[in-house]
């Protein structure tokens, strides 16, 4: 009975050492004299350290970021100070003083190169002035005897004009000997201008030059 007992626990051993043998892989027994090395436990996870979890990433975060811009650069700008008009003094209109013309009564227009004559004067001359005279008394209105002589001169006129050139009028350009005869009324004076052959003629403003031919030089005797 005990042996058929012993035969049962070996069976019992021999079938628990195969179902061993069958899970696990099987290990190589050392040799002779050495120490069989056992299998090191399996790692095992601190159960209180937190589960790794897997974090999926979405399409925007997984495409690269885009790339940089390059602004085209801009040069900076220079800011003028305002500039201050500085003001000009008023300058004060000057007033033109005009000239009067020998009839209003001012200051001969004696030529330069003028010879001042005095009374008696020739003949020719003095038949000069009384008809410049007349010629004044008809224009005016007035009888001869309140015209006065103011100055008479002998002159050298420039060109055929006689010292009375008419706009648009060309002269001959020689010198001219002539005389100048200056006639008073009042305070007006008027100029006579001539050749000192040909009845004078008078030159002033109011009355404008008097039509006259151009003469020939004067011939010597």
């Amino acid at each position: 009975m005990r042996a058929l007992l012993v035969i049962l626990i070996g069976v019992f051993l021999l079938v628990a050492c195969g179902t061993a043998t069958g899970s696990l892989p099987a290990q190589p027994l050392p040799p002779p004299g050495q120490p069989f090395r056992t299998q090191p436990p399996a790692a095992t996870r601190d159960a209180s350290l937190p589960a790794p979890t897997a974090t999926i990433l979405s399409e925007e975060t997984a495409q690269p970021p885009p790339a940089p811009v390059v602004l085209p650069t801009v040069g900076a700008t220079v800011v003028l100070p305002p500039t201050v008009a500085t003001p000009l003094p008023a300058v004060p209109p000057v007033k033109e003083t005009p000239m009067p013309p020998s009839d209003q009564g001012g200051t001969s227009p004696m030529p330069a190169n003028a010879q001042p004559l005095t009374p008696p004067y020739d003949p020719n001359l003095a038949r000069l002035i009384d008809q410049a005279k007349q010629d004044l008394a008809q224009r005016l209105g007035v009888d001869v005897s309140v015209i006065e002589v103011a100055q008479v001169a002998a002159v050298t006129w420039p060109d055929g004009s006689l010292g009375c050139p008419r706009p648009g009028m060309a002269y001959i350009q020689v010198l001219i000997d002539g005389v100048f005869v200056q006639l008073r009324v009042g305070d007006q004076l008027y100029n006579y201008h001539g050749d000192g052959r040909q009845p004078l003629f008078l030159c002033d403003a109011q009355f404008g030059p008097q039509s006259q031919r151009p003469l020939p030089p004067r011939q010597a005797p």
